[in-house]
């Protein structure tokens, strides 16, 4: 096997920092470099928003939740692969810096072609592909962001480079975030760099097969010094310390210093060559096992503490596609893509690892990587799935005055109720009779209704419905009144009946219809909101749009 598996541009020319069989014996060489495109119309082509819109997560007991959920999420968009010469790349690994996100391709089977592509999530509720460098002859397995550089892992064509082995580390220097041709790269001992990371003064890799550890110079591309070890995967930075994975040794742990080897523990021996990933989390070790699911273990005595266990039964998949590639932890979650089985996410409970529920993802799940509000996960066929949490933006209203709902998944408020709520949810749907109150974060996977002469006040942040049925709407019906003061994003329909009334307060993001009937009224309120509708607008008969706004797609 030769490696790991899981656009019309300027063709440039580098110089490429070589160093053979890991003896610092540098050497430039002339070669192809990276075809870098900046066409950002063109590339978000690939970017489809077909199926964004509220997920349901199932919840750890299997079966139909009943209640509301606490971890709210929202499939932003999907990004197919790209296509060159009439091979389609697959995703490898995600790095996230600030606005950024860079991910990496490499191309399965035989051919070596990869590419790294930056998606600008400024907005997100609309991430652009802004830039794309194609790497002929190399595959990347994984980047990481440090400083303004991109630290690459790969391999190589060894007959198009003229290089002594196919694995190889490298770094890009970046240019206002966007991809350079500024690659200098390394060759190292082995089949194909793995996996890559850094510290303040240096930065590490390691390569599979009959591989190594390298630490090399961040100026001068040096390699500093080499540990042979077979078969590595994966290898991160934690506490002044480098953790390395091997599927046939276990785990090493090094002095970030000098390389001097702390400990070593084993982990369950894995299929060779398949790609895993670690992570740390409040000193202990998260490894991705494969058809052993996770293991954690501390990492100080290589003690087992626990194992998150593979999903069984799962409807659908076969038993075979179901395996623990990839782990990530973000702010006390922990995330396991389990290929077949989809995303698995934990939470930290009397310090051990419970399972909140999974998703259900469209193709195998074979990485991700979170960081902030965002999740990405590589799934095969499905492309990169792009999910976005949901939690009350910085400077939201003060909720302290509300109650916790810690009701039903539907949320019905009847005929002479006021009912206050505050916090962070994931509803089925809403039904408003009388006055409802939502202080904090919100969402509903399906329809939305504000029955006749009802009020809903909505402060803070509300994402509804998704694009694949548009038709569970959000609707306001005679003499309701949808107030909001924050942001509103409905990914399907939305209709305002007969005598209905919007105040808006914030930005409001609509992907379906809205559709504006006699005696409507909406009113934005202050001088900084907007709104921006995707689909159709109609207005049957006479309504009323007041205030200041700013239409982002000139609909209304």
């Amino acid at each position: 096997m030769k490696k790991i598996l899981p656009y019309i541009a300027v063709l440039t020319f580098l110089t490429v920092l070589s160093c053979r069989n890991d003896d610092n014996d540098f050497q430039d060489q002339q070669e192809n470099g990276p075809i870098l495109s900046s066409d950002a119309g063109t590339l978000s082509k690939r970017i489809d928003f077909g199926n964004a819109g509220v997920l349901d997560m199932k919840p750890s007991s299997g079966g139909k939740t009943v209640t509301a959920g606490n971890f709210p999420l929202v499939l932003v968009a999907e990004v197919a692969p790209p296509v060159y010469n009439g091979k389609t790349l697959r995703a490898t690994h995600v790095t996230i810096e600030g606005n950024y996100a860079y991910v990496s391709y490499n191309t399965e089977g035989e051919t070596y072609l990869g590419a790294i592509e930056v998606l600008n999530i400024t907005n997100p509720n609309a991430p652009q592909l802004v830039m794309q460098a194609i790497l002929p002859d190399t595959d990347v397995s994984s980047v990481k962001y440090d400083n303004g550089k991109l630290y690459i892992a790969g391999a190589k064509d060894i007959y198009a480079s003229g290089a002594s082995s196919p694995a190889f580390v490298g770094s890009m220097t970046l240019n206002g975030g966007m991809l350079t041709n500024a690659l200098q790269q390394t060759v190292l001992t082995g089949k194909v760099g793995t996996d890559v990371t850094s510290s303040s003064t240096k930065y590490y890799a390691v390569s599979g097969a009959t591989g190594v550890l390298a630490q090399l110079n961040k100026s001068s591309q040096q390699i500093e010094m080499s540990i042979p070890l077979n078969d590595l995967r994966a290898l991160g930075y934690n506490n002044n310390k480098i953790v390395v994975l091997s599927g046939s040794e276990g785990v090493k742990i090094y002095d970030a210093n000098g390389l001097n080897l702390i400990t070593s523990f084993s982990t369950s021996s894995d299929v060779a060559e398949a790609k895993r990933t670690i992570d740390f989390i409040d000193g202990k070790l998260l490894v991705s096992e494969g058809y052993n699911g996770v293991g954690v273990y501390n990492l100080t005595s290589g003690a087992k503490l626990q194992k998150l266990s593979l999903p069984t039964q799962v409807p659908n998949v076969n038993p075979s596609d179901i395996v623990s590639n990839a782990v990530s932890v973000n702010s006390g979650r922990v995330f396991v893509a389990n290929g077949g089985a989809g995303l698995y996410v934990y939470t930290t409970d009397n310090n051990q690892l419970k399972l909140m529920g999974s998703l259900d993802l469209t193709g195998s799940s074979n990485f991700v990587m979170s960081k902030g509000e965002y999740i990405f996960v590589a799934t095969g066929t499905g492309g990169l799935k792009i999910i976005k949490t949901v939690a009350p933006e910085s400077g939201a209203p003060n909720c302290s005055g509300y109650a916790v709902y810690n009701g039903s998944d539907w949320l019905n408020v009847n005929s002479g109720q006021t009912l206050e709520y505050s916090g962070t949810k994931s509803l089925q749907g809403i039904n408003v009779n009388q006055t409802l109150t939502w202080c904090g974060a919100l969402t509903a996977s399906q329809s939305v209704n504000l029955n006749s002469n009802s009020t809903f006040n909505m402060y803070g942040q509300f994402y509804q419905g998704t694009q694949s049925n548009p038709w569970n709407s959000l609707n306001i019906n005679s003499g309701a009144l949808l107030n909001l003061k924050g942001n509103l994003t409905a990914y399907g329909h939305m209709i305002l009946n007969s005598n209905a009334n919007w105040k808006i307060e914030g930005n409001v993001t609509i992907f379906g219809n809205l559709t504006i009937n006699q005696g409507s009224k909406i009113e934005f309120i202050g001088t900084n909101s907007s709104i921006t509708i995707h689909g159709t607008v109609t207005k049957n008969g006479t309504s009323t749009i007041t205030g200041t706004f700013t239409d982002v797609n000139n609909k209304l």
